[in-house]
C-alpha cells in the first residue's frame, strides 16, 4: 500500500462528494444545452472524484514503495484556505482590487521565502490585472471599491 496516494485519493474523493453534493442539494443543474449554475461545479466534482477514486485503488491495490507519509504542509494549506476565505467573505464589502490584493498577499504569507516587499508588488499587480480583466475586459457587475471603502 501506497500511503500518499491513499491519502491523497481519499482527499479528493472527500472533497469531490462534498461539493458536488453542495452543488446538486443548492443549485439547479439543467442540461448540456441549458446549463443552470450547478452545472458546471457538479462536471468538476465528478471529475474530481473519479480522479480520486483512480489515485485511491492505485494506492491500495498497486503499492510500490511505501515511503513514509511525510510532513503535513501545514503553514500552506492555513494560510491558502485564508485567502480563499477572506476573498469569499468580503469581496462585496471591501471591491475587487482590495480584496484581490489582501487575498494575494494572505496567499503569498505560505512561503518563508517571499519577501514582503515583493509580495506586495505582485498582489498589486495581480488585483489590477483582475481589475481590467473582470471589470474592464468581461463586465462583471462587481465593484472595483465596495461599501466599506466609498461611502
Amino acid at each position: 500500500m501506497n500511503r500518499k496516494d491513499t491519502a491523497a485519493g481519499a482527499f479528493f474523493v472527500a472533497v469531490g462528494l462534498l461539493y458536488g453534493g453542495i452543488a446538486w442539494v443548492s443549485l439547479p443543474i439543467g442540461y448540456a444545452l441549458n446549463m443552470g449554475p450547478g452545472y458546471f461545479p457538479l462536471l468538476l466534482s465528478s471529475l474530481l472524484t473519479v480522479l480520486g477514486t483512480a489515485t485511491l485503488l492505485r494506492g491500495l491495490l498497486v503499492g510500490g514503495e511505501n515511503s513514509p507519509f511525510g510532513i503535513v504542509p501545514w503553514r500552506v494549506i492555513v494560510m491558502l484556505s485564508l485567502a480563499t476565505m477572506f476573498f469569499a467573505a468580503f469581496l462585496r464589502e471591501l471591491g475587487l482590487l482590495p480584496c484581490v490584493f489582501a487575498s494575494s498577499l494572505i496567499a503569498s504569507l505560505s512561503s518563508p521565502q517571499i519577501r514582503m516587499r515583493m509580495a506586495a508588488l505582485v498582489s498589486l499587480a495581480i488585483a489590477v490585472f483582475c481589475v481590467g480583466v473582470f471589470i474592464y475586459g468581461i463586465k462583471l457587475p462587481i465593484p472595483i471599491f465596495g461599501s466599506w471603502l466609498v461611502n
